[in-house]
């Protein structure tokens, strides 16, 4: 059988929960700084107080739109192939994204991000088969500001097939990202490859930016991820339980929201868990009580019939150490245990800050270690092999017995690709010591391996109007 799913909540916690949200949202409601999202939202019969921005939700209104929600929903590649499914099955990971620094692997020092670093990433997790999704690693910084993400997504589709995860707080971005995704693929509303991450400002407002990139997204009917990030002690309350209330609330406008402006828009339940720490003065991602609520997050998402997510392997760690390595293994195995159905941040670390090729590639080991424990272990007679086990007998050995040969290259047993698993000796001699060396070398390799998406001519210029188009309005406002 499978690995049986870990718990934290209880269902009357779990209600209690729900219960909180929901006073929450109709007695307190949420700030929604934009005129139009408001006028919307009044239109839909809201509760909307136009001074103070306030917008309640009626307990009746968050249940009925909680019903619209898929429970899954299809994902296609960048060149209209069927993907995968997000709420069904085992877990997809995805490559971090949004970081600002790159740890270079040729010089060991960490710098500013460039476009070239989102090829070279997307390159290599391309050929992962680990990586289900891609992320945008980083935001570039030989771009012009306002348009770097949508340079970044143009690396992104012309390096991998694989759907395409990323995150916008604007409009106008958010607009541009689908105008390139459509200049790909016109279906890309009903055979979508793109997943929007938008995030409400804790606690309880949304910005105008990100409220109608939201109406943007949705409109279009791409798929969404509600992504508030309270952090424990700053922008929520300093317990478990109230920061998962703040967040719930946080998440359940959004997808209240979603529902209202386009019926069953495919919508993901998603955390970023994170807590102050009094005594570093900043905000931390890989301590043991985001793992508790990794898994508490997954519950409530399961609760409401929703696909789930969160963000892992996750690390605080700088450094490409044994801190960087339990973080990330611990956080990247409790989201997986818990059920989310998608786990985002390969290849990023640092508090979400730096990425690394190094990184990614350890990660991926990492992952293809998790999957395989969660498929567990099939008993039947066939596999127990009793027959075999009488006739070898004691003393005996199987190293030419029929269930070696038969599952020896089967996928009964996980084949590493990083780790070392060698004598001693053979690893001084060879020098191959350290697995960060082992991923470093591996670099090359990948790199040298075409990858480069057959996107049309017309399509590429495409994407490079729209992306002066974009500037050229920016310029203007």
């Amino acid at each position: 059988m499978k690995l049986n799913q870990t718990e934290v909540l209880s269902q009357e916690e779990i209600h209690l929960i729900h219960d909180a949200t929901l006073e929450i949202l109709e007695q307190e409601g949420v700030v929604v700084l934009s005129d139009m999202v408001r006028s919307f939202l009044a239109e839909k019969g809201l509760p909307v107080d136009h001074n103070s921005g306030v917008v309640r939700i009626p307990s009746s209104v968050v249940n009925s739109c909680l019903k619209q929600v898929p429970s899954s929903f299809a994902l296609f590649t960048v060149d209209d192939k069927s993907w995968k499914r997000i709420g069904q099955g085992e877990p997809l990971f995805a490559c971090g994204h949004n970081a600002v620094f790159f740890l270079d692997h040729q010089t060991g020092i960490r710098r500013d991000s460039l476009v070239e670093d989102v090829e070279k990433f997307v390159c290599i997790a391309d050929q992962l088969d680990e990586i289900d999704l891609i992320g945008i690693p980083v935001m570039p910084q030989d771009t012009p500001a306002e348009s770097t993400l949508l340079y970044a997504v143009r690396a992104a589709f012309q390096n991998s097939a694989k759907p395409l995860y990323y995150s916008s707080e604007s409009a106008g971005i958010n607009r541009a990202v689908i105008q390139m995704a459509k200049a790909i693929n016109p279906d890309v509303s009903n055979r979508p490859f793109l997943i929007s991450q938008l995030s409400p400002t804790s606690p309880l407002f949304w910005e105008k930016g990100t409220i109608e990139a939201l109406y943007e997204v949705c409109i279009n009917g791409i798929p969404l991820a509600i992504l508030p990030e309270p952090i424990a002690g700053a922008s929520a309350p300093y317990t478990l339980a109230g920061l998962l209330t703040l967040h719930n609330a946080e998440c359940l406008s959004g997808i209240v929201f979603s529902q209202l402006i386009r019926e069953k828009t495919p919508v993901i339940y998603a955390s970023s868990w994170t807590v102050y720490d009094m005594r570093s003065n900043m905000a931390v991602i890989g301590t043991p009580e985001t793992n508790i609520l990794r898994v508490a997050g997954a519950q409530m998402a399961a609760f409401y019939h929703i696909p789930s997510h969160t963000t892992a392997p996750n690390s605080d760690s700088h450094f490409h150490d044994e801190q960087n390595s339990w973080e990330r293994t611990l956080s990247a195995f409790i989201s997986a245990l818990a059920g989310n159905h998608l786990i985002v941040n390969a290849g990023m670390f640092a508090t979400g800050l730096t990425i690394s090729l190094e990184q990614l590639i350890l990660d991926a080991e990492i992952i293809g270690m998790i999957k395989r424990i969660l498929r567990g272990m099939e008993v039947s007679r066939e596999t127990i092999f009793l027959d075999e086990i009488r006739r070898v007998g004691q003393r005996g050995n199987y190293l030419m017995e029929q269930s070696t040969l038969t599952h020896l290259r089967s996928d009964q047993f996980w084949k590493s690709k990083v780790s070392i698993l060698d004598h001693y000796q053979n690893c001084q001699t060879s020098g191959m010591n350290d697995v960060v060396l082992v991923a470093r070398q591996r670099i090359d390799s990948y790199l040298s391996r075409p990858t480069k998406m057959a996107i049309s001519p017309d399509s590429l210029r495409e994407m490079d109007q729209i992306i002066s188009l974009f500037e050229e309005r920016r310029d203007e406002e």
